[in-house]
C-alpha cells in the first residue's frame, strides 16, 4: 500500500513502512543524517504538519516536549505509515570557496595522453570526490587554461557523515550500494552540467577526465564492491589506475592508490605538492573525515590514514555544521571574555563587539547578554574551524583544563553551565562535553597518525623543513588554535603552510600532462603504507594525543 508525502513544494508516494529520510532522499529532497540514521545527531530533524506520528524513542531522547508537541521529528526514525506533510529544513550548501581551492600554484607543462578533438574545443574534467564535498573543475586540453571550477555537498551525507556509516549501508545489499553510487553519479553529472554553462560548453566537447577520491568514494562512484573495505585488513578492489567508461560522463581516467584507506586522492595531493622531487622533510597532513597524512623524509615516501570521523565538519557537534552562514566559524579570548566570529549572510553581517572595535564586523562578545547578533547574521552552529579556534580559546580562558574537562574558572567562568557539562559560546549556540570529547577524539586520531609516521620514518617534528595543510578545512584553520590544542606537533607556525585542496590540483595536474600522470603512478607504486591499527606503538601514542597540550 502506498502512502503520499507531501514535502519541499512536490508530492510523491512511497511502501509503507519507508524511513522518511530514504524517501525524501530519494525524491532528491536533502536530508543528511551523520550519525548514519542512528537517531543520535537531530540534523534530519523535519516538522510534520499533518499526520504526526508518535515520538520514536529517538525522538523523545533528543527533542524538547514543547518541539515533539508542534510536530518536529527525526527523519531517520520515522517510518511512514499514512499520509504525510512535512516542512524540511534544507541541508547546508557546499561552502563556495571550497570550489576554488584546487588552483595549480604556477604553469603546468601541457601533455595531454587524452586524443584530442580534431577540431574544435577538446576539453578535461577533474573531478574530486570527497567524502563531504564534490569538487570539479573544466579544463582545456590544449592551452591548461582553467575554465570553470564548482563544489557542491555529497548527497551520500543522507546515509551518514563518515566512512564507515557508508560502507555498513553500502554492504547491506546491492540495491543499498547501488543508491550511493547514483546518488554522487548524478551529483558529479549536476556539477558538470553547472561547468559547461559556465564556460560556454557542450557535452561532447569534454574528451576525458579524471577522477580522485579516498578509496571508498572511489569505489563507490565507480561501482566496484566495497566488502573488503569494511573490516580488517581493509583490502580495496582496485589499487591500480584505470579509465572507466561511465554512461554521461567521458572516459574518466581515475587515479591509483596506495592502500586501503589512502587513496588516489593522496596520491593526486602528493603529486601536487611535489613529494617526489627534491630533497627535505616535508610533511602533508589532509585534515577531514578521513584524514590523510604524508610524509616525505630521506628521499622515501611514507603514508597513513587516521580516521578522525565527522567532528571537523560539524557532525557528532550537538551544533555542529558546515561553514555557512550563521556558522561561528573563529573564536578567541581577549582576556575577559569570548568573542566570536560569524560567516555573514548573503545581505547582512554580524554585528562589532562594540564601537570602534578593530574587528571586521563580524566579531561578538558570546552570549549573556553582552552584545547582539541582531544586526547582522545570528550564530545558529559551529563549523570546525570555529571548534578549533573555540577549544584553543577555552584553554586560554582556563574554561578547559588539559584532560579536556570544562571547568568554572577565570574571567569568563559565569560561561559554563551550573551543571558544569557545557559552555555557552554566543547565545543560543555552545559546546557540550560530549562535544568537547568528540573533537578530542578527531585531533587525536590525525595526531597519532603524524607522530607514528614520524617514528616509523625514523625522524622527529623538529626536522621538519614545512609541514602542509591540504583540504578546505586545512586552508581555513588558525596555525595558533591546531598548535594550541595538539592537532599538529610543536613547531614554529612560520613552517606550517595551507596548499589548499592538494588532491583537486593533482587531479588537474595528472588530466593535463602524460607525465604527471606517470609520475602518480610511480608515487603510488613506491610510498610505504603505515598502517596505524596494527602498529604495536598505536594504542599508547594515541591515548596520549587525546590530551590537549599542558600549560
Amino acid at each position: 500500500m502506498g502512502c503520499r508525502v507531501r514535502a519541499a513544494g512536490r508530492e510523491f508516494t512511497v511502501p509503507e513502512g519507508t524511513l522518511l529520510s530514504a524517501a525524501l532522499n530519494r525524491a532528491g529532497v536533502l536530508i543528511e543524517t551523520p550519525c548514519g540514521g542512528r537517531g543520535q545527531c537531530r540534523k534530519c530533524l523535519v516538522r510534520v504538519t499533518r499526520g504526526a506520528p508518535a515520538p520514536s524513542p529517538a525522538d523523545r531522547e533528543q527533542l524538547s516536549p514543547a518541539e515533539l508537541g508542534q510536530g518536529f521529528r527525526l527523519a531517520c526514525q520515522l517510518r511512514v505509515e499514512g499520509d504525510l506533510e512535512v516542512a524540511v529544513f534544507p541541508a547546508a550548501a557546499a561552502d563556495a570557496r571550497k570550489a576554488g581551492l584546487g588552483g595549480l600554484s604556477g604553469p603546468v607543462e601541457v601533455d595531454p595522453w587524452a586524443p584530442l578533438r580534431p577540431a574544435g574545443p577538446s576539453l578535461g574534467l577533474a573531478l574530486d570526490v570527497g567524502t563531504t564535498t564534490l569538487a570539479a573543475a573544466l579544463l582545456d586540453l590544449r592551452t591548461g587554461e582553467e575554465l570553470a571550477v564548482q563544489a557542491a555537498p555529497n548527497p551520500q551525507a543522507a546515509y551518514g557523515a563518515d566512512l564507515m556509516s557508508r560502507l555498513s549501508h553500502a554492504i547491506q545489499g546491492e540495491a543499498e550500494a547501488q543508491e550511493l553510487t547514483r546518488l554522487v553519479r548524478e551529483a558529479a553529472l549536476h556539477l558538470l552540467d553547472g561547468l559547461l554553462s559556465k564556460a560556454g560548453a557542450r557535452r561532447e566537447d569534454v574528451v576525458t577526465g579524471t577522477l580522485v577520491g579516498n578509496t571508498v568514494m572511489h569505489h563507490l562512484f565507480l561501482g566496484l564492491p566495497v566488502a573488503g573495505l569494511a573490516a580488517a585488513p581493509y583490502t580495496p578492489a582496485l589499487l591500480e589506475g584505470r579509465t572507466f567508461a561511465i554512461p554521461g560522463f567521458p572516459p574518466l581516467y581515475a587515479l591509483p592508490g596506495i592502500a586501503g584507506f589512502v587513496g588516489s586522492d593522496a596520491v593526486a595531493a602528493a603529486l601536487a605538492a611535489g613529494l617526489d622531487e627534491g630533497e627535505g622533510t616535508i610533511l602533508l597532513v589532509d585534515v577531514g573525515t578521513n584524514g590523510e597524512i604524508l610524509l616525505r623524509h630521506g628521499g622515501r615516501l611514507y603514508a597513513c590514514s587516521a580516521p578522525a570521523g565527522p567532528a571537523f565538519e560539524g557532525g557528532e557537534i550537538s551544533q555542529g555544521m558546515r561553514a555557512g552562514p550563521g556558522a561561528i566559524e573563529a573564536v578567541r579570548f581577549d582576556g575577559t571574555d569570548l568573542v566570536v566570529e560569524v560567516i555573514p549572510g548573503p545581505r547582512g553581517r554580524a554585528a562589532s563587539p562594540s564601537a570602534g572595535s578593530a574587528e571586521t564586523g563580524r566579531s561578538v562578545r558570546g552570549g549573556q547578554g553582552q552584545g547582539s547578533l541582531s544586526q547582522g547574521t545570528p550564530a545558529r552552529g559551529i563549523c570546525g574551524s570555529g571548534l578549533l579556534d573555540a577549544a584553543a580559546a577555552l584553554l586560554d580562558a582556563s574554561l578547559l583544563d588539559w584532560t579536556g574537562r570544562l571547568t568554572r574558572t577565570g574571567p569568563a567562568a559565569r560561561r559554563i553551565a551550573a551543571d558544569g557539562l557545557s559552555v555557552e559560546l554566543a547565545p543560543g549556540v555552545g559546546l557540550t562535553q560530549r562535544d568537547i570529547r568528540a573533537l578530542q577524539l578527531a585531533k587525536g586520531a590525525i595526531r597519532a597518525g603524524i607522530d607514528l609516521v614520524l617514528q616509523v620514518a625514523g625522524t622527529g617534528p623538529e626536522a621538519l623543513d614545512e609541514l602542509l595543510l591540504a583540504g578546505a578545512f586545512g586552508t581555513y584553520l588558525h596555525r595558533e588554535s591546531a598548535l594550541a590544542v595538539g592537532l599538529l606537533p610543536s613547531i614554529p607556525p612560520d613552517r606550517i603552510r595551507p596548499v589548499g585542496n592538494a588532491a583537486a590540483a593533482g587531479a588537474k595536474l595528472a588530466l593535463l600532462s602524460a607525465g604527471a600522470r606517470e609520475r602518480a603512478e610511480r608515487l603510488a607504486a613506491s610510498a610505504h603504507f603505515v598502517e596505524l591499527a596494527t602498529h604495536p606503538d598505536f594504542e599508547e601514542i594515541f591515548m596520549a594525543a587525546l590530551n590537549f597540550p599542558r600549560r
